[in-house]
């Protein structure tokens, strides 16, 4: 299922990352940056700056069609970025970020 509105509040996110840092990233979402050539220093500034007008789409995912996750089409430095945010219990909420 898809929508075209966030599922969840942006400021939320942010918070979280700005207390986990880049533990607030999967493992595959960190390596998406590196193969962009992007820090972890770089690819937490990159989602702290993300605006809500860089949304692209709400989706579920393909487990469970009750769990959302966020896409957002960002700019950084090595191009334009994929990244999904999710909220959840393991404090991982970026869970892709790659090169779009």
């Amino acid at each position: 299922m898809e929508k075209r509105s966030a599922h969840y509040d942006l400021d939320d996110i942010k918070d979280v990352v700005a207390r986990l840092g880049i533990r607030a990233f999967t493992r595959s979402s960190i390596d998406g940056g590196a193969e962009m050539g992007l820090a972890s220093r770089e690819m937490i500034a990159v989602v702290l700056g993300v605006e809500r007008g860089m949304f692209y789409k709400s989706m579920t995912t393909y487990q469970d069609h009750k769990v959302w996750q966020d896409v957002y089409h960002v700019p950084t430095r090595a191009g334009p970025a994929y990244v999904k945010f999710t909220l959840r219990s393991s404090g991982s909420v970026v869970i892709s970020f790659k090169r779009l």
